[in-house]
Order: structure tokens, then C-alpha cells, then sequence
């Protein structure tokens, strides 16, 4: 059922790190908490958004010296994977030598991967995986980016680079494609749900197509998520999209990598665009005045 017809709030669970960065975490939160299913009712949450630390303590330190204190262990985030339909990863604290070592991966990695499987072994449900900044560098070490677009902060897309060709030596027709200068890319996207009323609907502001980023085109296509959250009630419960994003990789998961620190805030507008409604986005950067935000990119989907 439609979230905007039950009330049910779409479930994120962001992780938290020893050194992480405080506006790659608290950036998201701030966009999904002022987005709500009615932009009049104060109460209407499009996002119920829980916090877990990856290290032994509840209290996380930034690497700006504020302490967050996390809702749940890893362990209590791993046993309760399922229930989550957003898995939001910062970054920060990621230091500029290239970490191979697959003995010990960072702690955000078992997470990642069994977030992953979950969507692999149950592709009805809509799930999005989304990293801000350096975030992107733990998705590469858990393996999960061969195949797709990426970005990072720019000062570490040679690192982002050498990681993604590490985890896809042995894969050779599975390479990740870096795009460098991207505020957010997007693969996966939704599917195409026959909404009859798409030839009517808005062009969605905060994406744009692979095409597009490409030729730096000023025209925009038209959006299939204008009206979020009925476009993901129809897209987990027809079944031929449920088919078609079990065929795609990862089991369709939605994967956004966001560049640099304030561009975790404007891939947060996105999704709350894709999951709730243009509308919903665009109150969030009203009340935050975040009036210049830049579209991403948007590949092999056609939610744009």
C-alpha cells in the first residue's frame, strides 16, 4: 500500500563511524526529516530514520569533535536488516592511503553486503543504498559498485578508481564507471510503472539523464516520480516490475553515490522526491533555504 495512503513512513538506517563526517550524516537527516507525505500535516513523516554506530559504543564521535549517540549496535542493525527500505552511509574519517585489505574491511562493510543480499533475495521490495562523500569508498570495498556509475569527493575518485579495479579484478565485463565532477549519481532507478498520466507530469528538478550530464543538455525529461510513493506502491506490487528488477543487478537496488559533503544533501532531495513526491523535496528545501542545489545523474533507469 501507498505510504501516502497508510501514513507508513519509509524506514532509513544510517550508519555512524568513529571520524565520520558531521554534515554527511546530519545533511541527509536534515532533508528526510522535514519531508512529509502532506507538506501541510507537521505530523506526516515520509522518513522514520534510526541511527546505528558500527563501533562497540552507541556514542560516535565526528571528526569535527561532536558526539552522536547512535539508536542501536551493528549487531542490533544487522538482526534487524530486513525491516529497512534505506541504507544511508557517510563518510569522512577515510584516510587518503588506499585500504585493500579484505582480512579487515572497514565495519560498514558486512553491513552493506548483508543489506545487499536482503534485496537480492527479495527484489519485491524497493530498497535504495545511498553514500555521501567518501561513504562511496566503503560500497566499493564490500564489492557491491562493479557494474555501476559512481562518484565520490573528488579528491578521492583515484582512490574510489583503484578500489573498484581491486574488487573487479577477477570480473573483467564488470567494471565501475567513475564520474568525475557529479554532484550524485543514481543507478537502478525505478521501473517504468504505465502511469497513464506521465505525458502530463513535471520534469523532476534534481536529476537529470546520463545523456544529458554528458552533453550538458538544458532540456529535461519527463519524471515518473513526481507522485513517489505511488509509484513505489506500483512498483512492488505489479508484478512484471517486480520481474524485471529481479533481473537487474543487485536485485534492482536502488545505489546513489553522492560527491562531496553538500551533495549529500541535494542526493537526500532526490530520494525524498523518488519516495514520497516532487512536492515533498522541493517543501524540505524550502523550509532548510536550500534554494541552489544541483541535479545528479541518473543511469540505466528511467525514473527522470
Amino acid at each position: 500500500m501507498s505510504a501516502i495512503d497508510d501514513g507508513e513512513s519509509v524506514k532509513v538506517l544510517i550508519t555512524l563511524h568513529q571520524g565520520f563526517d558531521l554534515l554527511d550524516f546530519a545533511g541527509p537527516l536534515e532533508v528526510l526529516s522535514h519531508t512529509k507525505h502532506d507538506i501541510n500535516d507537521p505530523s506526516s513523516d515520509g522518513f522514520d530514520i534510526t541511527i546505528a554506530s558500527v563501533t562497540n559504543e552507541l556514542k560516535v564521535q565526528s571528526s569535527q569533535g561532536a558526539m552522536i549517540e547512535a539508536n542501536m549496535t551493528v549487531k542490533q542493525a544487522l538482526d534487524t536488516l530486513t525491516e529497512y527500505d534505506v541504507l544511508i552511509v557517510p563518510g569522512g574519517g577515510t584516510p587518503k592511503e588506499v585500504n585493500l585489505r579484505v582480512d579487515e574491511p572497514p565495519p560498514q562493510v558486512p553491513l552493506v553486503q548483508a543489506f545487499v543480499k536482503i534485496q537480492e533475495d527479495d527484489p519485491k521490495r524497493e530498497r535504495t543504498l545511498l553514500s555521501v562523500c567518501t561513504g562511496s569508498l566503503f560500497l566499493a570495498q564490500a564489492g557491491v559498485l562493479q557494474g555501476l556509475y559512481a562518484t565520490t569527493h573528488p579528491d578521492y575518485d583515484v582512490q574510489l578508481e583503484m578500489i573498484c579495479q581491486h574488487a573487479s579484478a577477477h570480473d573483467t565485463e564488470n567494471r565501475t564507471e567513475v564520474l568525475q565532477n557529479c554532484r550524485y549519481v543514481v543507478n537502478n532507478a525505478r521501473f517504468d510503472i504505465g502511469d497513464t498520466e506521465d505525458e502530463e507530469a513535471p520534469p523532476n528538478p534534481f536529476i537529470q539523464s546520463y545523456d544529458e550530464y554528458i552533453l550538458s543538455k538544458k532540456e529535461r525529461r519527463k519524471s515518473n516520480a513526481r507522485k513517489g510513493s505511488i509509484s513505489r506502491r506500483l512498483s512492488t506490487t505489479i508484478p512484471e516490475n517486480v520481474a524485471a528488477r529481479s533481473t537487474k543487478r543487485l536485485g534492482g537496488l536502488r545505489v546513489i553515490t553522492a560527491g562531496g559533503v553538500m551533495s549529500g544533501i541535494d542526493a537526500s532531495l532526490y530520494l525524498a522526491s523518488a519516495y514520497v513526491s516532487i512536492d515533498a523535496a522541493e517543501e524540505a528545501a524550502r523550509v532548510m533555504q536550500h534554494h541552489d542545489w544541483q541535479k545528479g545523474v541518473v543511469v540505466d533507469a528511467i525514473d527522470f
